[in-house]
C-alpha cells in the first residue's frame, strides 16, 4: 500500500511539471558555484532568476570596493582585486519569487607562488656536502586545505619541513634535503601542490647547480687564471726599470775604465817632463868648453 502512495505523488509530480515547468525549475542561481580564486585577481559573481516579477540583488556588503550592476533578470557582483579579506558567503535574493527566495555560495581565496631553489652554501664545491632548500613565501589558504612538495633528483629526496605564519594566515613553506655531494653540473626539481577541495594548483622550479673547483667548469677556470690588467702593466714595467738600472751601471763602469785610463796618461807625461827637467839641468852645471880655456887655444 505504501509503495502505491510513492507511486502516485511521483506520478502527481510529473505530470504537474509538465503542466508548468516553472513550478519545478530552480528559480535563483549563482554562477560559479564554488568560487575559488587566487589573491589579486578579479571576479564576477552571477545571480539569476527565472520568476517573471523578481528582480535579483546581492545582499548587503561591507567589503567598498565590491560593486553590484543589477538588470532585469539579472545582477553581477563584481571585486577588482580579490585579498583574504573578500573570503566567505555571499548571498543572492529575489523577493517575488514563490518558492526559492535567496542562494547562497562560498568565496574561497588563496595565495600560491612559484617556488624558489636555492642551496647551502650557495656556491658549492666540487666533492663537498651541501644541502638543496624549497621555499614558497606569503601561502594563504583554507584550514583544512594541504600543500604538498617534491624534491626531486633522479629520485626522491627525503626533507625536513618548517612552516612559518603571520596574524593575516599568510605563511612561509621551506623544506630542506639532507647532504648531498656532487663533482659536475646537475639539475634538482622542485614541484609544489595545493589541494583546495575539488581543486588542484601546481607550481614547479627548476635549479641547475655549477660546482667550484669543477675541471670543466669554464667560469671557475678563468675565475682562478685570469688577470687584471693593472697586473700585466706591472709585471711588463719591471723589466724595463731593470734595463735601465743596467745601462747606468754599464755608463759608471765604463767612465770609471776612461779615468783610469786618463790618470795612467797624466801619470807618464808627469814622469817624462820631469827626466826631461833634470836633463837640462844636469848640462847647465857642466864646465864650459870655450876657447880660452882649451888647452891648445882652439
Amino acid at each position: 500500500m505504501e509503495y502505491l502512495q510513492s507511486y502516485h505523488c511521483l506520478l502527481c509530480y510529473l505530470l504537474l511539471a509538465l503542466r508548468d515547468p516553472a513550478l519545478c525549475a530552480k528559480e535563483i542561481t549563482v554562477s560559479p558555484a564554488k568560487p575559488v580564486v587566487k589573491v589579486g585577481d578579479a571576479v564576477t559573481l552571477i545571480c539569476e532568476t527565472t520568476c517573471s516579477q523578481g528582480k535579483p540583488h546581492w545582499m548587503k556588503l561591507d567589503e567598498s570596493d565590491v560593486t553590484q550592476n543589477t538588470t532585469k533578470n539579472r545582477s553581477y557582483l563584481h571585486i577588482a582585486a580579490v585579498h583574504p579579506n573578500h573570503e566567505g558567503k555571499y548571498t543572492c535574493t529575489a523577493e517575488k519569487c514563490r518558492k526559492q527566495k535567496k542562494e547562497t555560495i562560498q568565496l574561497r581565496v588563496y595565495s600560491f607562488p612559484v617556488p624558489v631553489l636555492s642551496t647551502v652554501p650557495e656556491n658549492p664545491v666540487s666533492g663537498q656536502p651541501f644541502k638543496v632548500k624549497c621555499t614558497l613565501t606569503n601561502v594563504y589558504h583554507g584550514d583544512y586545505d594541504t600543500v604538498e612538495m617534491l624534491l626531486s633528483h633522479l629520485e626522491r629526496l627525503e626533507t625536513e619541513h618548517s612552516k612559518n605564519c603571520n596574524d593575516d594566515r599568510f605563511c612561509d613553506h621551506t623544506w630542506s634535503s639532507k647532504n648531498q655531494m656532487g663533482t659536475s653540473k646537475t639539475d634538482y626539481q622542485c614541484e609544489t601542490n595545493l589541494t583546495i577541495g575539488p581543486n588542484s594548483f601546481t607550481e614547479k622550479a627548476r635549479l641547475a647547480i655549477h660546482f667550484q673547483g669543477d675541471a670543466g667548469d669554464d667560469y671557475n677556470d678563468t675565475r682562478s687564471t685570469a688577470m687584471s690588467p693593472e697586473q700585466t702593466e706591472t709585471q711588463t714595467s719591471e723589466p724595463v726599470s731593470t734595463e735601465g738600472k743596467g745601462q747606468a751601471v754599464e755608463a759608471s763602469s765604463s767612465t770609471t775604465t776612461a779615468m783610469v785610463a786618463l790618470g795612467s796618461t797624466v801619470g807618464f807625461l808627469s814622469i817624462l817632463c820631469f827626466l826631461v827637467h833634470l836633463i837640462k839641468r844636469s848640462k847647465r852645471k857642466s864646465p864650459s868648453s870655450g876657447p880660452e880655456n882649451h888647452p891648445d887655444g882652439c
